[in-house]
């Protein structure tokens, strides 16, 4: 499942070699994935990179992006809070508010 296309994404991360494809899908596959957990019970199963609202897309994007800086071998551990407070701030409205 990808909730934006790989030509999006390439255009997001600035890379235009085809030979990265591979590499950028997966990252997209994961981005995906992690865009559609957060956003829970809420999302659509039948989305996909044509049917996904534009702001779940902004949201995939802006977490392939972080994904492709932020590969785990740097040594800024503040990457990851601001990575989920940017997509808590892109998804609010997507989800279920919590209830305490």
């Amino acid at each position: 499942m990808m909730l934006a296309r790989l030509e999006d994404a390439k255009l997001q991360i600035h890379v235009s070699d085809p030979a990265r494809d591979p590499e950028i899908a997966l990252l997209l596959s994961q981005a995906s994935a992690i865009v559609y957990d957060y956003i829970g019970e809420r999302a659509d199963p039948l989305w996909d990179e044509t049917t996904a609202p534009d702001v779940v897309q902004a949201a995939t994007l802006y977490t392939l992006g972080h994904l492709w800086e932020h590969r785990g071998d740097d040594a800024a551990a503040d990457t990851e809070d601001k990575n989920w407070a940017g997509l808590s701030l892109r998804l609010m409205r997507t989800r279920d508010p919590a209830i305490a």
